[in-house]
């Protein structure tokens, strides 16, 4: 039986994914939650000397001793990845005995000091909470390089009175000492120690400047007193509060009427509908009637000095339009520790508000059921600045109840958060992208009618069973626009003008792997902020008639659970499964056609992007391949001056590295044609991948342009001359880049070993030849026009986007979803 995952295939993804392996794999496969990317990591860490099975094997019999004989060639710092992996995601049964057990066979077999300071926390964690004080005790002793907030934390939950009989006083020092004076205490009495919390009386803080503490309930609970009591013990005396009940049955009156009896400044506003908690915030800005306005969850509690913490800067600083703070979060039995999450951490509903201002220029919360308080800050900050925002640099001024039940315990984990919280983050960074750029209105209404940004149904409270029907469902790594994106961006267009419904499934690529989440990119994140197309998930029912894999990769290290359903499956192999020399091993075709099986239900049918693909594809097991390569699909670029002849002065020609990122020698392969035209004005356009990724030195005398700042077409429009001169042993032909140059009016310059795909909208030549190419028609402006010309016309002709919509039309299934595309075509 075939590997799914060939060792040279993981190989050569360890080495494009580089240095940043380590932190960045670990993070994505929290994300991503593929149990395959343990299998990498384990490679990583193992070389030739073992694979995950073995290591797993060896820490379930704690054989120290197999691990020890592997010193010289094992990495301990990637064994150790792999056990953090396995712990964060805890997908399969025995997940969590597997990360300890592995934990334990570092530790024995290197010592504590090879475990770095993230794992021993995590192991330290997981120790305390499903092994017991004792072996957290133990490992808390022996581990040395933790960070000191967490091993504080640890040490405060191993003093805790309330989950095993212990004194109160040590407990109660330490605990104290998270938070600022006065801190709190517990009382006595019945109820959970989170219910009983209490604080000596602050000093009063008298000031004409009211402050309006908005406090959302449903189905409130004993917590509700708990939190208003918080508010009602704030220094700052100029305090109104208002109850806003988001339609409770009325079984819950009597502890809504207890909560307003708590004093003679709370108010309490009756929601005749459930609309949420956002909705319900609304609700109370619009009863507010303070200068300032702050929130408060109905199960959290506030320190006594937070709102004068927050108030004061802004008295100081008339700029300053909202502050926010941190938060502890805790358990009912005040427990600090979940494995791999910080306790202390930036405070959502910490926000307070100048009411006014905000609400003149940026409206109000968005009208969705969860996530909408990142959002609001967020577009506060677009609004208005960043600067005019201050986040308070002190210690917590709120503890947040983590209750069995917490929404935010279920779909928010270490680097993971439920998908449609990332669909909605995506969205709404491109939303307050437009507010910062002057093309987008920040002010939002109360009823959260228009929004300009695509809010997932599972925010809005539709409903899950409910099975969403398309006609294409397109599948990509949609964060970065490659040769493969750029054009399905045209292909998507196409598909619409002909009336079909287009949904897009985000999977990401395995090389594309970052610390931190990446958004989806402008353009695409566009189309569906503009309802072009859905963004859809692998977790929501839908029903596809054609499901359309437009990179091919994405399948390798695939996320398990999908409820969408494919009539048909088609993988457009965009990129060759592996070089002509063996290397840059990118997928398994086999392993690919069985995820997508696994995926959608479907056995997929393969189409090669060009015939360079096809031909490295022939030898594949696994495949079932059409019989007719993909169409490429490129929509006119609008207007385009007609090109007399190339410009004066040095010859501009450059080269766009969209899809030189995957692979370390790409780079250098790709410009080795441009070196070679010292005299020239070269410009290149960088890969779209964040900034800091990949650090591409180029000479001076070059200029480089970063693909957020510059789109493909106003960059090919410096240029007279487009040169595609990829690796040699690339098998791929077609580059949509040199498309859109010659679409754009550019001298397109390549190796003959392509003219089968572009024809007459190129000219050929070797990289030695390139500069007296170049140099002679610069000296025919006629012989540049009409070159110009030609491929105008080619592209135009051979890639018209109609062409694409006529393949995809044959490969639907009879429906009538797509009988009724045909009549628009």
């Amino acid at each position: 039986m075939r590997e799914p995952h060939p060792s040279g295939l993981l190989d050569d993804h360890i080495r494009a994914i580089g240095p940043r392996l380590r932190l960045a794999l670990t993070a994505t496969a929290s994300r991503n939650r593929t149990p395959d990317s343990r299998v990498l990591m384990a490679r990583a860490a193992l070389g030739d000397s073992g694979n995950l099975d073995d290591l797993l094997a060896a820490a379930r019999r704690g054989d120290r001793r197999w691990l020890r004989r592997r010193r010289r060639t094992a990495d301990v710092g990637l064994v150790s990845a792999v056990a953090q992996i396995i712990a964060l995601q805890e997908l399969l049964p025995g997940d969590r005995e597997d990360a300890l057990a592995l934990y334990e066979l570092i530790r024995r077999a290197y010592g504590a000091a090879a475990v770095s300071p993230a794992n021993q926390a995590l192991h330290t964690q997981m120790a305390l909470a499903h092994q017991g004080p004792e072996q957290a005790k133990r490992l808390l002793s022996g581990y040395r390089r933790m960070n000191p907030v967490t091993r504080g934390a640890l040490r405060v939950d191993l003093l805790n009175p309330f989950v095993a009989q212990r004194p109160v006083e040590p407990w109660l020092r330490d605990f104290q000492a998270l938070l600022p004076a006065p801190a709190p205490v517990v009382g006595d009495g019945a109820g959970v120690p989170f219910d009983r919390l209490a604080t000596p009386a602050a000093e009063r803080v008298e000031t004409p400047h009211r402050v309006s503490v908005v406090v959302t309930a449903f189905r409130p609970d004993r917590g509700l007193l708990t939190a208003v009591r918080s508010i009602l013990a704030q220094s700052w005396a100029n305090v109104e509060i208002i109850i806003v009940d988001d339609a409770s049955p009325p079984e819950y009156d009597e502890v809504l009427r207890a909560a307003t009896a708590l004093g003679d400044r709370i108010r309490l506003v009756k929601l005749a509908v459930n609309a949420g908690t956002y909705a319900a915030r609304n609700a109370g800005l619009d009863a507010a009637g303070g200068e300032f306005a702050a929130f408060q969850d109905s199960d959290d509690w506030s320190h006594p000095r937070r709102l004068e913490l927050q108030v004061t800067p802004m008295l100081e600083d008339r700029r300053l339009v909202a502050t926010t703070s941190d938060g502890l979060a805790v358990t009912d039995h005040l427990l600090l520790n979940r494995p791999g999450v910080r306790s202390g951490r930036f405070n959502p509903s910490s926000l307070l508000i100048r009411r006014n201002a905000v609400l003149s220029r940026v409206g109000y919360f968005d009208r969705v059921r969860k996530a909408a308080d990142s959002e609001y800050i967020g577009r506060i900050q677009a609004a208005f600045g960043v600067r005019r925002v201050r986040h308070l640099d002190s210690l917590p001024l709120a503890l947040i109840r983590l209750s069995a039940g917490s929404l935010s315990r279920s779909e928010i984990k270490p680097h993971w958060m439920h998908p449609a919280r990332t669909a909605y983050s995506s969205a709404y960074l491109r939303y307050h992208q437009q507010i910062l750029a002057g093309v987008a209105a920040a002010a939002r209404p109360a009823d959260g009618s228009d929004r300009p940004f695509a809010a997932p149904g599972h925010l809005l409270g539709a409903d899950p069973e409910q099975v969403a029907e398309y006609d294409v469902l397109m599948v990509a790594d949609w964060r970065f626009l490659e040769s493969a994106q750029r054009t399905a961006l045209d292909e998507i267009g196409a598909l619409r003008a002909a009336g079909m419904r287009v949904a897009l499934l985000h999977l990401e690529s395995p090389r594309g792997v970052y610390l931190k989440r990446q958004p989806l990119s402008a353009p695409v994140q566009d189309l569906i902020n503009q309802g072009e197309v859905d963004r859809v998930a692998p977790g929501e029912l839908v029903d596809a008639a054609l499901v359309l894999v437009r990179q091919a990769a994405v399948l390798q290290f695939a996320p398990s659970g999908c409820r969408i359903t494919g009539r048909r499956v088609v993988v457009v192999a965009d990129r060759a499964p592996v070089r002509s020399d063996g290397t840059d091993h990118r997928y398994a075709p086999a392993t690919c056609t069985a995820t997508a099986r696994r995926l959608f239900g479907t056995d997929p049918v393969w189409v090669p992007q060009d015939a360079g693909v096809r031909l490295s594809l022939r030898t594949q097991e696994g495949v079932t391949l059409a019989d007719r390569d993909f169409p490429t699909a490129l929509a006119a670029p609008g207007w385009v001056s007609e090109r007399s002849g190339a410009a004066p002065g040095p010859a501009v020609a450059g080269t766009d590295l969209c899809d030189a990122a995957s692979w370390p020698p790409d780079i250098a392969a790709t410009l080795a044609a441009c070196r070679r035209l010292p005299e020239a004005d070269v410009r290149i356009r960088l890969p779209d991948r964040p900034r800091t990724e990949p650090d591409i030195p180029l000479p001076r005398a070059w200029l480089g342009y970063s693909a957020a700042d510059l789109d493909p077409r106003p960059f090919l429009h410096q240029l007279d001359f487009y040169l595609h001169f990829p690796s040699p042993e690339s098998a791929e032909w077609y580059s949509r880049p040199a498309l859109e140059a010659a679409a754009m009016g550019c001298v397109v310059v390549m190796p003959e070993r392509y003219a089968g795909l572009y024809g007459d909208a190129a000219v050929y030549c070797g990289r030695s030849e390139v500069g007296p190419l170049i140099d002679r028609y610069r000296a025919d402006r006629a012989l540049y026009a009409e070159q110009s010309r030609r491929a105008r016309e080619v592209v135009a002709r051979a890639h018209d986007p109609a062409l694409f919509v006529e393949r995809i039309m044959e490969l639907l299934p009879v429906t009538a979803a797509a009988t009724r595309a045909l009549p628009m075509m």
